[in-house]
């Protein structure tokens, strides 16, 4: 099939933006190779069904939102098991805190003597 393009359109930098550009970049990179023609033939201006046939057009069209689907459920599961990950992770630490805080007994300065804090109430009762 050959096809004139208007010489209007023939600037894609202006007809493409960064989004569309990276979703075509990364339906490339997944080896969606048909589904980028596809929404390249979208984001210039053209109907993608005046190019492919209608069969394989709704077929690209059923595998894309089969994938999406799958992606958002891998994300979804993915944050499922992060936010479990953090939540052992902060009951993990949790416990170790309770168990690695030992209570420091703090010293106190009386009449320049480091005593401590314990000896304090003994202290005040042998020297009023």
């Amino acid at each position: 099939m050959n096809y004139q393009m208007p010489s209007s359109q023939k600037n894609f930098h202006s007809l493409i933006t960064h989004e569309q550009l990276d979703q075509v970049i990364e339906a490339i990179s997944e080896g969606r190779y048909s589904w980028a023609c596809v929404l390249i033939l979208r984001f210039v201006g053209y109907n993608p069904l005046h190019f492919i046939p209608p069969r394989t057009y709704s077929r690209l069209i059923k595998e894309q939102s089969q994938f999406m689907a799958a992606k958002l459920e891998l994300e979804n599961a993915m944050n499922v098991s992060t936010n479990i990950t953090d939540n052992q992770e902060k009951t993990q630490n949790l416990h170790n805190a309770k168990y690695l805080d030992t209570p420091i007994k703090k010293q106190e300065n009386i009449q320049g003597v480091n005593v401590p804090f314990y000896l304090k109430a003994n202290m005040a009762k042998l020297y009023p």
